[in-house]
């Protein structure tokens, strides 16, 4: 093992260890765990330990520790550390580590079996990269890290480059970096000294699993009960907190259960709020209501100004970092909440970024409905469908009635069948999709916008199907599988790797409450249309959170998004840096994109003759390549 290389795959991302490292290095074998102050706690954090099973190095939060030290038997102890637990689980392979509940990455050398055992929390919240050579293996939190490995290849990853292209949804377990892997959420990766790589997935959600109650109540204090536990776990081990609070019936959730939970006098931090100040665009404005749920728990409020904060504001101070060319539209504003946070002293910022895939989105369940004798609920439900998406009644029975049953009773086969079927019968007809030259996309490329080149996304072979589509047809209804693509979609995913990211850049932990795993599950067996409807859309977070949010607020709560800001940005202060970036377009020369195809249809939204156009993948991916790939 070369100490230097451990030392530079270390401080490439020195910011996630202020206190500095504890290192383990064995002959060929080399351990590094980062740490901050705000790791220790309540919270297992970054740490290290070594067995009699091996060498355990996590960065983790345990959510289940008492069950797990019963299930330990004899062998289990009261007063063992949650690595020291977290190693005689794993010692179980797969059975133990789907037992672990909680945000984690971890790696085990298992010394008896010469095996090395990459694990990945069930809902992807912590990160896990690795990369396979002939004489060495290296694995690391951040990609970046593994690159600045002596030797370490930095070609470009043309495949991903496309997924990200069609959308951003870039499947988890895909890096932009040739040879680099990610492991994916709920896997694990186990790499044996003769050079055998096993990838086996240890936690799935159960597409059987069903929770039916007779009183919709129940499924409220359910939900209740979970959340309130989600947060209970996620305030261990850190102080004061901050929560990025909106208007949002997600946000204000957690602001709201964490001062719940002081009022019941249990061991709770300080908590401090952070809500977005809109001056002049009033209608992207919630601080009205992110208030109503501030003033009542005694939460502080730092307001942060958002105009000034706009997107594109000093680039290329704000951009992707070297891992991934993903980054948020808003991410001054979202970096001067963190950067608040981080001078008030705060140790972890809580969102409630997985809340809208949970329990809301355009998940529709008539047929759910319908069988539950829930008649007249069912015809509101496609009255209003047909309302908003301006169809015939006929039309919204079809759509959301006829089609979701027809799918339901198909086998997942049939609908896969079918699906390709109905891509060969527009691949023959000549029907077009966004191309050019009488091209044609089809699949995950009818995602990508007009000016990205049609002969690049047919050399990168994307599939037919995105492979949580595939993953998302183990449920045999229609509206089950919707909220599965919602709560999985490569889109959160990416989400969550970027905000952890972020926030630890600012020394800063990060959680979600939303993405506890538990709820998942449970979001999964319920009924869908308990969960989400168009009449009353995020119905039953609205109802678990009657008595613990302010019902003012609660019936305040609306689909607001600073979309305007993004707006003016772009016909404003932004567009030199955008003309800027796109002249001479490194995307361009790479043969991703039609530069003069993107600049005029930029051209033509600012001066207000076209909509705006889904513009940010390739924003993202060019700023990336210029900041880390230009000269």
């Amino acid at each position: 093992m070369d100490r230097g290389d451990l030392e530079r795959m270390a401080w490439t991302s020195a910011y996630r260890g202020a206190d500095g490292a504890a290192y383990y290095v064995d002959g060929s074998i080399g351990f590094v765990s980062l740490t901050r102050a705000n790791d220790r706690g309540g919270a297992c954090g970054r740490a290290l330990s070594v067995g009699d099973g091996g060498v355990l190095i996590a960065d983790a939060r345990l959510d289940n520790r008492a069950e797990l030290v019963g299930l330990l038997g004899p062998h289990g102890s009261g007063d063992a550390s949650d690595l020291e637990v977290m190693l005689a689980l794993l010692a179980q392979g797969t059975y133990g580590a789907a037992k672990l509940i909680g945000d984690f990455a971890c790696a085990l050398r298992d010394q008896r079996h010469r095996e090395l055992h990459l694990i990945r929390d069930a809902m992807g919240v912590r990160s896990l990269y690795y990369r396979v050579e002939p004489r060495r293996v290296l694995f690391a939190t951040e990609a970046k890290q593994i690159l600045a490995a002596c030797g370490a290849d930095r070609t470009i990853d043309d495949r991903t480059v496309a997924w990200h292209l069609c959308g951003m949804q870039t499947p988890a377990g895909c890096t932009f970096f040739r040879g680099i892997d990610e492991v994916r959420p709920g896997e694990m990766v186990s790499l044996r000294d003769d050079g055998r790589v096993v990838r086996r997935m240890y936690w799935r959600p159960d597409p059987e699993r069903r929770i039916r109650y007779r009183d919709d109540r129940e499924y409220a204090e359910h939900l209740r009960v979970l959340l309130t536990e989600a947060m209970r776990c996620r305030l261990r081990g850190y102080s004061p907190v901050g929560v990025s609070l909106s208007g949002g019936i997600d946000s204000m959730a957690v602001a709201a259960v964490a001062g719940l939970l002081r009022e019941s006098r249990e061991r709770v931090p300080e908590l401090r709020a952070y809500s977005w100040a809109f001056s002049e665009l009033t209608e992207c404005d919630e601080r009205a209501n992110a208030y109503r749920v501030a003033s009542r728990y005694s939460i502080p409020v730092r307001e942060i100004a958002a105009e000034s904060a706009e997107p594109f504001t000093d680039y290329p101070r704000y951009g992707p970092d070297e891992d991934d060319p993903f980054c948020g539209m808003y991410q001054p504003l979202i970096e001067s909440v963190l950067a608040s946070a981080s001078e008030d002293g705060v140790s972890a910022i809580f969102y409630g970024n997985r809340g809208d895939m949970a329990f809301g989105g355009d998940v529709v369940d008539v047929p759910g409905l319908l069988g539950a004798g829930r008649i007249a609920e069912a015809l509101g439900e496609l009255r209003a469908l047909a309302r908003i998406l301006t169809l015939s009644r006929a039309q919204a029975g079809f759509r959301f009635l006829v089609c979701p049953i027809a799918t339901s009773l198909l086998p997942a086969s049939a609908v896969v069948s079918a699906r390709k079927f109905a891509r060969e019968i527009r691949r023959s007809s000549g029907l077009r999709f966004q191309g050019r030259n009488g091209s044609v996309r089809l699949g995950p490329t009818a995602r990508a916008a007009a000016h990205v080149r049609s002969d690049f996304l047919r050399r990168s072979a994307l599939p037919d199907c995105d492979p949580v589509e595939i993953e998302a047809l183990r449920w045999s209804n229609a509206a089950m599988r919707r909220r599965y693509l919602h709560l999985f979609s490569p889109l959160i995913h990416r989400v969550m790797l970027y905000a952890d990211r972020l926030a630890a850049s600012h020394r800063l932990g990060f959680a979600d409450p939303w993405s506890d795993r538990r709820i998942a599950e449970f979001a999964l067996a319920i009924p869908q249309y308990v969960a989400n409807t168009v009449v009353e859309p995020k119905c039953l977070p609205r109802r678990a959170l009657s008595g613990v949010v302010p019902e003012a607020a609660i019936r305040a709560t609306r689909k607001v998004t600073p979309r305007p800001l993004l707006e003016r940005a772009l016909r404003g202060r932004g567009y030199e840096t955008l003309m800027s970036l796109f002249a001479d377009s490194m995307c361009a020369q790479a043969g991703f994109i039609d530069e003069r195809m993107f600049r005029d249809r930029y051209e033509r939204f600012v001066r207000r003759e076209a909509p705006i156009f889904d513009l940010w993948p390739t924003v993202s991916l060019e700023m990336w390549l210029r900041r880390y790939w230009g000269a």
